[in-house]
């Protein structure tokens, strides 16, 4: 962008997203930061280089709160190694996978169940799939996008969760590790490694859905990492879950 005077809001996000391209981390919700999350993703021993589902997403499902996912439509946004993309197919779903990382996903795909996409896209500025979702779901995406682009993230992908159908969400949590205020976030461009949520912040943020559960992330039930036909899942302690829906007669 040429030094102009600001006069518009897409001016103003322009600022801003540079102003976190220059911090030292630079833009972790950019195309840029692509080859870091390929590269974290896939360090032995890194608690998310790991194929394990989410416990809420294993939880919701079990309960019934996620609706029939057998035929659903899934958009998976920063799906990352896939771990979550696998395990909607698993129960059935037609998953599209969204992420940064490129040579990941040119990775992953072959040996990726057929119900399955994998595209590259930046979230919040590349064209996102042009149809409705049964279930819109965000694992440790959310907390990478600086304060001023959660308004670009809204905007985009919430239409696409269908009429009655679902958003979950996992993110940092607040109640359980320190994390930088959306001020300092602004003022350095440095988004610290990630920003965390209380369960009232994303209560707050998503105020435009119905929800339908917010808490903390749990440890799994003893019985179930011990037993073939209960996989164990991903149950960090520092995390929060959401899961939301669109009042049926919600509009995009």
């Amino acid at each position: 962008m040429t030094d102009t005077r600001i006069h518009t809001v897409d001016q103003l996000l322009d600022v801003l997203d540079r102003v976190v391209s220059a911090s030292g981390r630079g833009d972790r919700s950019d195309a840029s930061a692509a080859e870091y999350w390929s590269g974290l993703l896939t360090t032995p021993g890194h608690p998310l280089a790991t194929q394990l589902p989410d416990e809420a997403l294993v939880d919701w499902e079990q309960r019934g709160l996620l609706g029939e996912l057998d035929g659903a439509r899934v958009l998976d946004v920063g799906c990352g190694a896939g771990r979550n993309t696998r395990w909607f197919a698993g129960q059935g779903a037609i998953v599209d996978g969204i992420d940064l990382a490129e040579d990941l996903l040119d990775r992953l795909r072959p040996d990726m169940p057929g119900a399955v996409t994998l595209t590259t896209t930046d979230v919040l500025r590349d064209p996102l799939p042009e149809r409705a979702y049964d279930v819109v779901y965000d694992s440790g995406c959310f907390h990478h996008i600086a304060p001023h682009r959660r308004i670009t993230y809204l905007q985009r992908v919430l239409p696409l969760v269908r009429p009655g159908g679902r958003f979950g969400i996992v993110t940092f949590a607040a109640e359980r590790m320190e994390a930088p205020s959306d001020l300092d976030v602004v003022a350095t461009g440095d988004t610290y490694g990630g920003m965390a949520f209380s369960l009232d912040d994303l209560r707050t943020i998503f105020a435009g859905l119905t929800p339908i559960e917010l808490r903390a992330v749990r440890a799994d039930p003893p019985d179930r990492a011990d037993r073939a036909d209960r996989p164990g899942t991903f149950a960090a302690d520092f995390l929060n879950a959401a899961l939301f829906t669109r009042p049926p007669t919600q509009a995009a």
